[in-house]
């Protein structure tokens, strides 16, 4: 089940569980998160181009035994459904996903709607939707 949490949970969470690797598509409800991972977190960060390629980056950490975590915004999780279904589930390695939810304008209504029922819809377990005040213009 899709955990909903507050920007400050996932900064507590992204900082304090002993990730080896955090990778991700750069956001702007993350940035403060991310310049604190750089600066006080053991983790490799790894900034990745699209989040299918984040998601592989992680689930190849984890083949190899390491803990990961992969943040993106919302409007990216369409891009993820792929690896995580043909990768991710059927392996049993599941990173951690910290998704930026984002609702309010115009382009992220449809996706602010869906996101929660599309991760139940994939019944995956480890999914962080991160409620921070980044909807406005």
């Amino acid at each position: 089940m899709c955990k909903e949490i507050s920007i400050k949970e996932a900064e507590l969470l992204l900082l304090n569980t002993k990730y080896d690797i955090i990778t991700g598509v750069p956001d702007s409800l993350l940035k403060n998160i991310l310049s604190k991972i750089n600066t006080f977190s053991e983790a490799i960060h790894v900034p990745s181009v699209n989040e299918a390629h984040a998601v592989a980056i992680a689930f190849g950490a984890m083949l190899a035994g390491k803990r990961a975590a992969v943040y993106l915004q919302n409007s990216g999780l369409g891009n993820v459904i792929n690896p995580i279904t043909s990768l991710c589930i059927p392996s049993r390695l599941t990173p951690d996903l910290f998704i930026g939810h984002r609702h309010t304008l115009e382009q992220h209504k449809i996706m602010g709607e869906i996101d929660k029922k599309i991760l139940m819809l994939l019944k995956y377990e480890n999914a962080y939707l991160v409620h921070g005040d980044n909807n406005v213009k």
